[in-house]
């Protein structure tokens, strides 16, 4: 019995024209999930009440401070 290669069983041949191959290395923005938090160690204004916080949470679109967040 002679060994085989693993692209034998994987019903897809080699192309050197493949993504894998090309050598891009930079991901899809597209792949990136969104953003539900934002830190900011200086603080920055909550989109809701102008506030200055370190910390913001995404809601209706914008980002605000946690008392401004629809829990």
């Amino acid at each position: 019995m002679s060994d085989r290669s693993l692209s034998e069983f994987d019903g897809a041949e080699s192309d050197a024209s493949d993504d894998a191959d090309s050598g891009s290395t930079e991901p899809d923005a597209s792949d990136d999930p969104p953003a539900t938090t934002r830190f900011s160690p200086d603080g920055a204004p909550c989109e809701a009440c102008g506030d200055a916080v370190t910390r913001r949470w995404h809601d209706d679109g914008g980002f605000v401070c946690a008392d401004c967040k629809e829990w």
